[in-house]
């Protein structure tokens, strides 16, 4: 009798991926999730290639590590998980090219464990405590690039100066937030998030 896969729940197609009949239930997730897993690399990643491409790599993945699966757990969970990761690495080898709107941040936080949010709600505080010591000027500029996502030339004019007294209050709020941040002996384990969140490359961005 043959099987339909369209009806089985979650937990049964995870069973059958690790066994001979693992490409129909494995063919069946990938038509549940490609979606949802799409428009979120895209939100992310604005890059439609991109998003493809790496909603491809998350379930090759899947596959080649399938028999590793605790099929008792959450695999939306794990998939987005992996998701994540894997749209990380990907701005990592972007990084030069690719910067990231400040409304993807929530985004990347979104999916991961209670511990690692409240190391995020920890390095939001911290950041808001870092722009609020800047200077008047810089502080300004640095709010209107970073947090509001204004060009260079937008913010030169809002304020009416040059475009490189902008480039340079810039580079002078992020040395002062560096500081900032390496005078605070908890810098280490909220980095290590920042890392992982790849927001590395909003805030710290030519660092």
């Amino acid at each position: 009798m043959k099987r339909n896969y369209k009806e089985a729940d979650e937990t049964s197609l995870l069973i059958l991926i690790k066994q001979n009949e693992g490409e129909h239930a494995f063919r069946e997730l990938f038509y549940r999730y490609q979606d949802r897993l799409y428009r979120y690399n895209q939100k992310i990643l604005r890059n439609r290639e991109a998003s493809e491409e790496i909603l491809q790599d998350v379930f090759v993945k899947v596959w080649n590590y399938r028999h590793q699966i605790d099929e008792s757990r959450d695999f939306s969970f794990l998939l987005f998980k992996i998701a994540k990761n894997t749209i990380i690495n990907y701005l990592k080898s972007h990084k030069a090219k690719q910067q990231l709107a400040p409304e993807t941040i929530s985004t990347l936080a979104t999916h991961i464990c209670p511990e690692e949010t409240m190391i995020w709600q920890q390095y939001t505080a911290m950041l808001d405590k870092a722009i609020a010591e800047l200077p008047e000027r810089c502080r300004i500029v640095f709010e209107k690039s970073r947090l509001e996502g204004k060009s260079y030339e937008e913010i030169a004019e809002d304020l009416g100066i040059s475009r490189n007294t902008v480039r340079l209050q810039i580079i002078k709020s992020l040395k002062l937030i560096k500081s900032y941040f390496n005078h605070h002996p908890e810098m280490d384990v909220v980095f290590s998030l920042l890392l992982s969140l790849a927001s590395l490359f909003t805030v710290f961005k030519g660092f």
